[in-house]
């Protein structure tokens, strides 16, 4: 399970559609010149100028945030394959809503051990719906940490989901075991 698409999901989605955008008014832009007359008017040389202004705005602002939001996904992906494993605190939390049909965006930020003391890593990350009312100040969780850069986190839902469950076991086996000395 990936919950990686946080703001680098939103960059690279949005980049993605101002280049598809841009490359749809490049076209219009291309038809705009090659229709226009042997001696065109300035109206129509405004225009066509404007559609190419437009366009070059586009691909200006979509490429570069595609490939941010790319490369920033990329380094969450091999974080979360080869970063050092700890567990950090959480120290604060927003927008972590209880919706049931959609994937807010939280931003979490941690405190994460480090040899003389703690990092604070800030996170944007989706919080798997299991998971929602877990991620509030004081709550320990599995993180994967660049060992370049502790500051830089990524949260491993996956064990993170794990212990979850491992705790609603173990206090499922201490109800059944409080009722059966209850009746014996």
């Amino acid at each position: 399970m990936s919950s990686l698409n946080s703001g680098a999901g939103l960059a690279r989605l949005t980049g993605c559609i101002l280049t598809l955008v841009a490359f749809v008014t490049a076209g219009v832009s291309a038809l705009l010149f090659v229709t226009l007359p042997a001696a065109p008017t300035s109206d129509d040389l405004i225009a066509a100028a404007a559609v190419a202004g437009v366009t070059v705005v586009l691909f200006a602002v979509g490429v570069p945030l595609f490939v941010i939001g790319a490369r920033r996904f990329a380094r969450q992906r091999r974080v979360l394959r080869t970063g050092t494993p700890c567990l950090a605190t959480v120290t604060a939390a927003h927008n972590v809503t209880n919706a049931e049909n959609d994937d807010p965006v939280a931003r979490i930020t941690l405190a994460v051990p480090v040899p003389g003391g703690a990092a604070t890593a800030v996170v944007r990350q989706v919080v798997p719906q299991r998971l929602r009312r877990t991620v509030r100040p004081g709550a320990v969780l599995p993180v994967r940490v660049d060992p370049a850069d502790p500051a830089f986190a990524v949260i491993d839902w996956e064990h993170a989901q794990q212990r979850h469950r491992i705790a609603d076991d173990a206090a499922a086996h201490v109800a059944v075991d409080v009722a059966a000395g209850l009746l014996f």
